[in-house]
């Protein structure tokens, strides 16, 4: 086994450097697609206030009010993992893909 030298090291980092892109200026690889968001219902009348939902939802878009019924804290942190939804034993929770203003507008139309 040999040992690199420092001359030799900084050939391979420039040969990798010169193989590889770099993303330093170009940040048009970095954008994204917008991130889907999602609405939560809650059907009180259906909602005997176990806390289930809140206790599984990761993100803490659902929390318990003083009385400890469920509600909506930010749905916007949404991921739409539908563990709420899941483990509700009530069916009361419902977890849907928020529809764009756009195309709720041409729907009404």
């Amino acid at each position: 086994m040999t040992k690199n030298t420092d001359a030799e090291k900084s050939e391979e980092q420039q040969d990798q450097a010169a193989l590889s892109p770099s993303l330093e200026g170009d940040k048009s690889c970095l954008s994204q697609k917008p991130r889907k968001q999602f609405d939560i219902d809650i059907f009180r009348d259906w909602c005997k206030s176990c806390g289930i939902c809140a206790a599984f939802c990761p993100r803490g878009c659902i929390e318990l009010d003083a009385d400890g019924s469920p509600f909506v804290k930010d749905a916007d942190r949404c991921t739409g993992c539908g563990w709420c939804e899941i483990h509700c034993p009530d069916f009361a929770i419902s977890v849907r893909v928020r529809k764009n203003r756009k195309v709720l507008e041409q729907e009404e139309d």
